[in-house]
């Protein structure tokens, strides 16, 4: 009697426990989508209290690897799934479904005193293989020119090494920071600073410069003339549904829209 007891205890605290969770949705992946994350589960949880998140953001690659692996419902990409981790997403019996959640530009960065506004792409591309060494050579004041890029898991990385390096190694002295909020905090502390974030991490603490004689803004991602465009992206199976599905509806919607732009990304409604 005792023992039929503990084991239905035992049942009912398993049952509890699987309701407990069943609401739980379990995020992963880039840091450049992070803060606007955040910002679309706080509004839905207003809205749905019942639903419980777990936001991992250590980088695209990790997003695409959880949903590989089936270790988070939705993956965080700054840049698209690559068609070899679409391979093994299949191989595993799962076929990920991409929605581009918002537009942005990948803007480089420097300290608001350097008298620079201006680069192009192959001089970005020379500085980061140490080829221009000295910012007097791309019109600034006479100074070393400190060299700050973006770990190589990240999606923003990955749209840098396609975008200006030209899929070409860096200079193996480039300081790399975990997230663009790190980048952004480091060239804000550095004169001779060079760096790149998403458009919705600038702020008056650093400044961005023109690429290609463009300027990075809402207006030139949609009519796509700055070349340094990229998609925000949310990956999941095709087989989820339920509360990850009600999601998802949610940051398309224009409520969730509306947040994107607030956070400082192109929303897809515009």
């Amino acid at each position: 009697m005792k023992k039929s007891l503990i084991a239905l205890v035992a049942v009912m605290i398993m049952s509890i426990a699987a309701t407990a969770f069943a609401g739980d949705i379990r995020v992963k992946g880039s840091t450049t989508v992070d803060p606007a994350m955040k910002k679309l589960v706080a509004a839905y949880k207003k809205i749905n209290p019942g639903v419980n998140f777990s936001i991992s953001a250590t980088g695209s690659g990790d997003g695409a690897k959880a949903i590989i692996n089936g270790t988070a419902d939705i993956g965080m990409m700054s840049r698209d799934m690559k068609p070899a981790e679409t391979e093994k997403a299949k191989a595993n019996g799962v076929n990920p479904v991409q929605y581009v959640i918002a537009l942005d530009c990948l803007v480089p960065i420097v300290h608001p005193s350097n008298k620079v506004s201006a680069l192009t792409t192959d001089q970005l591309k020379a500085m980061y293989q140490d080829k221009i060494r000295n910012w007097k050579e791309v019109g600034g004041a006479d100074g070393m020119i400190a060299l700050f890029s973006r770990e190589t898991n990240s999606g923003t990385y990955e749209v840098w090494h396609k975008k200006v390096m030209n899929k070409e190694d860096e200079f193996d002295m480039v300081s790399r920071m975990p997230s663009n909020a790190a980048m952004a905090a480091k060239i804000a502390g550095n004169k001779k600073g060079v760096g790149y974030v998403g458009l919705g991490f600038l702020n008056d603490k650093i400044k961005g410069v023109k690429v290609n004689g463009v300027m990075a803004s809402v207006a030139t991602a949609l009519d796509k003339s700055y070349p340094l465009s990229r998609g925000l992206n949310l990956y999941t199976a095709d087989s989820v549904g339920g509360e990850v599905k009600d999601f998802i509806t949610f940051v398309m919607s224009p409520a969730g829209q509306k947040i994107i732009e607030e956070v400082g990304f192109v929303p897809m409604t515009r």
